[in-house]
């Protein structure tokens, strides 16, 4: 089969990406959890890490599935 090169770029932009929101992402939790509004409901600093690491590290995940079915293909 032919090799499908629009998803290997766009797999690499999405690793990228998720990787360059990584740190903003954990500044952006360590200042969240210093607010006095969010450490006062119990459970959203687990719900907040849940939601940005699992965004940050779900582009990562599906750069390298679009990688390689870009390959496979």
């Amino acid at each position: 089969m032919a090799f499908d090169g629009t998803r290997v770029i766009m797999g690499a932009i999405s690793i990228v990406i998720g990787l360059v929101l990584l740190p903003l992402v954990a500044t952006f939790k360590e200042s969240a959890e210093g607010e006095t509004a969010v450490s006062n409901v119990s459970g959203l600093t687990s719900v907040l890490d849940l939601i940005l690491y699992g965004f940050t590290f779900g582009l990562v995940g599906i750069g390298i599935g679009m990688i390689y079915l870009g390959f496979k293909k």
